[in-house]
């Protein structure tokens, strides 16, 4: 059978409608027209979607990690003398005598050396050590740093003021007590004392 035209018109519509049905967005206008029928297809294509990619976090920041920095030493010794000890409590010197360390606390320094040489001029007039009977050969004499500096391992030591010694045994006891405080430290081998710029063995000679 023969399809006039508005058959086969509508036999179109028909099946794009079927075709469409299942398109998103899809929508089927008919207007009454006057003949021919006139079709209005609208398709609605989905709206875009913009993906915004998600704005980079900042780089952490790592505070720097503290240096440690050094304070120096807090407790240095000073020597005293044991007398006639015979060496039995310390190194044996002079007349007979021991050398004696004793630690004393200090502020935190890196200047140790002047610190405990300070540290023994402290006990001018103190003729014994408390109570623990070490005698201070230094008791009697005056004395104060003018400069102090470790060169080749060797501690130059600048003194000025007045050395009063109490007898021959005393030489020994002066010259041992300065000389253990440099000692004590690494970084000396060697002593150079002077007293008013004279070396302390000159002057102890000349007082023996």
């Amino acid at each position: 059978m023969a399809l006039n035209n508005f058959q086969k018109g509508a036999l179109i519509f028909v099946l794009l409608a079927i075709s469409a049905a299942c398109l998103p967005g899809f929508s089927l206008t008919i207007g009454a027209t006057q003949t021919p029928q006139v079709i209005t297809v609208t398709i609605l294509l989905p709206p875009t979607v913009t993906t915004i990619p998600p704005s980079p976090l900042p780089p952490t920041q790592i505070p720097p990690t503290a240096q440690p920095t050094s304070q120096g030493l807090d407790r240095v010794n000073i020597y005293l003398v044991a007398v006639g000890d015979n060496g039995i409590s310390g190194k044996l010197i002079g007349c007979g005598d021991s050398l004696v360390p004793v630690e004393v606390r200090i502020a935190p320094t890196l200047g140790v050396l002047r610190a405990a040489l300070n540290e023994l001029f402290k006990l001018e007039d103190q003729q014994y050590y408390g109570e623990s009977g070490l005698y201070n050969a230094l008791y009697q004499s005056h004395l104060s740093i003018t400069d102090v500096a470790v060169v080749d391992e060797e501690a130059r030591i600048n003194l000025q003021g007045s050395l009063t010694l109490g007898g021959v045994c005393d030489n020994p006891r002066v010259e041992e007590q300065l000389k253990a405080i440099a000692l004590q430290f690494n970084t000396v081998n060697r002593i150079s004392v002077y007293i008013n710029g004279e070396p302390l063995a000159k002057l102890l000679d000349l007082k023996g």
